[in-house]
């Protein structure tokens, strides 16, 4: 049996970072998912908006009973990274994909999810004409799975 649960709620929102933070920052604004860094500077035709890598951090509070836990991104533009208590655990390249990353060491961590949409050579379309937009623009999940 599993639960899947929402957390779109209250991100705390860094642009420009530089690491993990082990607890939630003063200084961060709150955010909810989805969310784009670039809903502006992204479509203003300047060609001018910011490419780099923000964060996205959530303390995982009253969960529920499992032996298991999984947390399920469905769409980070264009790499990120997950980060539980400061510790890497995962990285993905793919803006367009879902994924997840197994957090049962600590379910009840302080979650990290660093994305990035500068150019790289990992991740395709390299050109278009678009905007390649950063953030966690799809939903965020946590999936609780009871093995019995």
């Amino acid at each position: 049996m599993r639960q899947i649960l929402n957390i779109n709620k209250g991100w705390a929102f860094l642009k420009d970072w530089k690491e993990a933070p082990v607890v939630i920052p003063e200084a961060a604004e709150i955010v909810d998912v989805p969310h784009c860094w670039n809903a502006t500077d992204g479509q203003d035709g300047g060609n001018d908006y910011f490419r780099g890598t923000c964060c996205y951090v959530k303390q995982l509070e009253n969960l529920p009973e499992a032996e298991k836990y999984y947390l399920e991104i469905c769409g980070a533009n264009s790499s990120a990274d997950v980060y539980l208590d400061g510790r890497l655990l995962a990285h993905h390249d793919g803006g367009y994909s879902t994924w997840r990353v197994d957090i049962t060491e600590n379910p009840g961590g302080l979650i990290t999810v660093a994305v990035n949409n500068e150019p790289n050579d990992r991740v395709y379309p390299q050109m278009a004409d678009f905007t390649f937009y950063g953030g966690l623009y799809r939903d965020v999940n946590l999936i609780c799975v009871k093995e019995s």
